[in-house]
């Protein structure tokens, strides 16, 4: 088997260009379409509301597992005892495990699910609407895939149908046939 994975200190660390990135990609449009105005305003409205974003926010990262697992239930057919979601108490941190190999594709589709759903369809419907908090949600949510979006390019030259294997501990996972 090949380990296609990074540690999770390693991957926050690759993660960093990929954030400034994002937050470049995502920010600027909206304030050239809406105004730094608008945007200013999100940041307003977040700490006005402060304690009921930290919940959608617990509850947020909380969902980015779950959509992980929901990947891989779906796309990859699976049974509910082949997924487990948890929560790693020393850095309290939720996770979601794939216990068996499946197809790259259908890790890839895992591995993007809660950025595309959590973070960059906010962000979407933030700029038809000029939502700036939400805008803010949507570019959070988008950073916190940051590691999901290094494992998807380290898995790049990894072909659909090869299988791999989640791996238990670091981000990323094994060829399981090279």
């Amino acid at each position: 088997m090949k380990d296609l994975s990074i540690s999770t200190i390693s991957a926050n660390l690759f993660a960093i260009p990929i954030v400034v990135f994002l937050i470049i990609c995502l920010a600027c449009p909206f304030i050239l379409i809406w105004d730094w105005h608008i945007f200013t305003l999100g940041f307003l409205s977040i700490y006005l509301a402060l304690p009921y974003f930290i919940i959608v926010f617990i509850f947020g990262a909380f969902m980015h597992e779950v959509l992980h697992a929901i990947g891989f239930l779906i796309f990859g057919k699976l049974k509910y005892s082949q997924v487990q979601i948890g929560i790693k108490w020393k850095f309290l941190t939720p996770y979601a495990h794939c216990k068996i190999p499946l197809k790259a594709s259908v890790y890839r589709i895992a591995l993007l699910l809660p950025a595309i759903l959590l973070g960059v369809i906010p962000s979407i419907i933030a700029y038809i609407f000029g939502i700036g908090w939400l805008l803010i949600y949507g570019i959070l949510f988008t950073i916190l895939a940051g590691g999901d979006i290094l494992v998807f390019w380290i898995i790049r030259k990894v072909k659909n149908n090869e299988l791999v294997k989640d791996h238990p501990e670091q981000c990323g996972c094994f060829i399981v046939n090279n």
